[in-house]
C-alpha cells in the first residue's frame, strides 16, 4: 500500500437518497425510524431521516478496497461523529495512509461526520466458535426501558449476506460476505436490540479473526451509565469481535394535553379573542392554541411539513368544544397566497416558526444560515403582522425572542443574531403604527423535541411559560 498525504482528496462522493436507505435496511433488518420514518425521525435530535452510520462507513471502506489491497485488515476503528441525513453529500478525506494503517473521514459540506481508521496485519488470530441460542430480528425496534439494560445479553440470526455483500462487493471481495454482514449486524444490534427504539451509535472498535464461520451475531451489554446515558456492548460474530458504545436518545417530547392545561384556565377568559398561530403543530405554538381555545379563544394554527401533527391539535381542540383552523404555512413564500382562506379577523398574532436551531455547521458563523434565520424570524414576522393588521383594526403580536442572546453559544450564534434583530424590528414596528401592539419575550429553554439533548438539560414545560404570556397579549390597552 503506498502512502497517501494527509488531507488528500478521496475520489469518491455520495448524495444519500431512499434508495440507499430501503436497500441497507433490507440487507440488516435496522428499520429504526430515526432512519426510515420522516414524520419520527423530525423529532429526534437528528432533525431528519439519518443514514445508518454503519452504511456509510461500509460505502467508505468499500470505495478503498476497490483502490487498496484491504484482504489483511485486522482492526477497524469507526466513530460517528454528526449524523448524515439523507440528501447529504458525503466525500472521503484520506487522512493517512501507509502499510500498518489508513485513516479516513467522511464529511459533509467540509464538515466532519464519520471518521474510520483500518489497521493491517499480516497474521490475524483464529475465531472462536460461536455457541448461542439466537433469535429473529424484530419487525420494530425494541423499546428498552434503560433501567434494564445492564447485563443484557442475547444473539439473533444475520441476513443473507449476500444482500449486504452486494451493496459493498469490494469490500466483500476483500475481507468475506460473512464478515461484512457482521459489521451491518452491528447496526442492527444498536437500532434493533440495544438500546434500540432509542439509540444513537457513537463508536465501534472491531478485531478481526480467521475463520468467519456462522450466520448469528452474539452481544452482552458490559457497562451502563444512567447519568451519561451510554451503553457498552460486546458483540462477536462471523470472523470479528467488536466493541460498541451509544447512547440513549430522549423519546419524543409529549405534548400537554388540553384538559391538563385547561385546570389553568378560567372559563371564558380568552372569549373574544381570534388568533392566528404560526407553528401551532408543535411545542409552544400547540400550548398556545390550546391555553386560547380552553379559555374560548378562536384559533386557527399553521403547520410547515406535517398536516397530521396539526390535525391532531386541532381535533383535540375540536373535541372539547373549541373552534381550530388548519392552513399550511412556509414562512419562504408569500403569506397571501398561503392564508389566503384564513377564516377569522385576527386580533393576535403568534410567531412560533423555525428553521432548525441546533444544526452540524463548517464554521462558528456560516451567513447562508443567519440568511435563513433572518427571513424567518423577522422577514416573516413583518409580513404576516401586515397580513393581520389589513384584516383587522387592531392587532397584538408576540415576538418570542431567547435568553441564548444573553448567552451567545459558539454553535448558535446565527439563531442569537436574527432574534436579537427580531427584537428591534417588533419594538420598531409597533412604534410606527398605533394599531399594532407588539409583545416580545425572551424565553428560557423550552422543553420540545428541538431542544432535545442526551444529557438531561433544564427545560420549562410550554403551557406554563406561555400562560402569563397570553394574558398580556389579551388584555385590553
Amino acid at each position: 500500500m503506498d502512502g497517501s498525504g494527509s488531507g488528500t482528496a478521496f475520489a469518491e462522493s455520495r448524495i444519500w437518497t431512499e434508495t440507499h436507505q430501503t436497500a441497507f435496511a433490507a440487507a440488516t433488518g435496522d428499520v429504526n425510524p430515526m432512519h426510515m420514518d420522516a414524520r419520527a425521525a423530525r423529532r429526534t435530535l437528528a432533525g431528519g431521516r439519518a443514514v445508518h452510520g454503519v452504511h456509510a462507513a461500509l460505502w467508505a471502506l468499500d470505495a478503498w478496497a476497490g483502490a487498496r489491497p484491504f484482504e489483511q485488515v485486522s482492526a477497524l476503528q469507526m466513530r460517528f461523529e454528526r449524523f448524515v441525513l439523507v440528501g447529504d453529500r458525503t466525500e472521503i478525506t484520506v487522512q493517512e495512509a501507509s502499510a500498518q494503517q489508513v485513516r479516513l473521514s467522511l464529511t459533509v459540506d467540509g464538515t466532519r461526520a464519520v471518521t474510520i481508521q483500518a489497521t493491517f496485519a499480516t497474521q490475524r488470530p483464529a475465531a472462536q466458535p460461536l455457541q448461542a441460542a439466537q433469535t429473529a430480528i424484530p419487525a420494530a425496534p425494541l423499546a428498552v426501558d434503560p433501567a434494564g439494560i445492564s447485563g443484557l445479553s442475547g444473539a439473533f440470526g444475520l441476513p443473507d449476506p449476500a444482500a449486504i455483500a452486494g451493496l459493498a462487493p469490494r469490500l466483500a471481495g476483500a475481507i468475506g460476505p460473512a464478515r461484512v454482514a457482521a459489521l451491518g449486524g452491528l447496526s442492527t444490534l444498536v437500532g434493533m436490540f440495544v438500546p434500540g427504539l432509542h439509540s444513537i451509535l457513537s463508536k465501534i472498535d472491531v478485531s478481526f479473526a480467521d475463520g468467519a464461520e456462522g450466520s448469528s451475531l452474539a452481544y452482552a451489554v458490559r457497562r451502563f451509565q444512567p447519568m451519561l446515558q451510554s451503553v457498552t456492548i460486546e458483540a462477536r460474530g462471523p470472523g470479528l469481535t467488536a466493541r460498541v458504545e451509544g447512547f440513549v436518545r430522549p423519546p419524543p417530547v409529549e405534548q400537554e394535553s388540553l384538559r391538563t392545561l385547561a385546570t389553568s384556565v378560567r372559563p371564558g377568559e380568552f372569549s373574544g379573542v381570534s388568533a392566528l398561530i404560526i407553528g401551532g403543530s408543535r411545542g409552544l405554538g400547540a400550548a398556545t392554541a390550546k391555553l386560547l381555545a380552553a379559555g374560548g379563544g378562536d384559533v386557527c394554527i399553521t403547520y410547515a411539513s406535517d398536516a397530521r401533527e396539526a390535525e391532531a391539535i386541532a381535533g383535540e381542540i375540536r373535541v372539547s368544544g373549541g373552534r381550530c383552523q388548519v392552513l399550511r404555512y412556509d414562512a419562504a413564500r408569500p403569506v397571501d397566497e398561503q392564508l389566503q382562506a384564513l377564516a377569522m379577523s385576527p386580533d393576535q398574532l403568534y410567531h412560533f416558526a423555525t428553521p432548525r436551531i441546533f444544526r452540524q455547521k463548517r464554521a462558528p458563523f456560516e451567513p447562508a444560515v443567519l440568511d435563513e434565520m433572518m427571513r424567518i424570524y423577522n422577514c416573516a414576522f413583518y409580513d404576516l403582522s401586515q397580513f393581520c393588521l389589513a384584516r383587522s383594526d387592531h392587532l397584538a403580536a408576540f415576538y418570542p425572542s431567547s435568553t441564548a442572546i444573553d448567552e451567545t453559544l459558539r454553535d448558535t450564534l446565527e439563531y442569537v443574531t436574527a432574534k436579537a434583530a427580531g427584537e428591534t424590528l417588533a419594538a420598531a414596528m409597533a412604534r410606527a403604527n398605533p394599531r399594532l401592539r407588539t409583545v416580545i419575550e425572551r424565553l428560557p429553554r423550552v422543553r420540545t423535541d428541538q431542544t432535545a439533548t442526551i444529557f438531561p438539560v433544564p427545560a420549562a414545560a410550554p403551557g406554563a411559560l406561555m400562560l402569563p404570556i397570553i394574558r398580556r397579549m389579551s388584555a385590553r390597552a
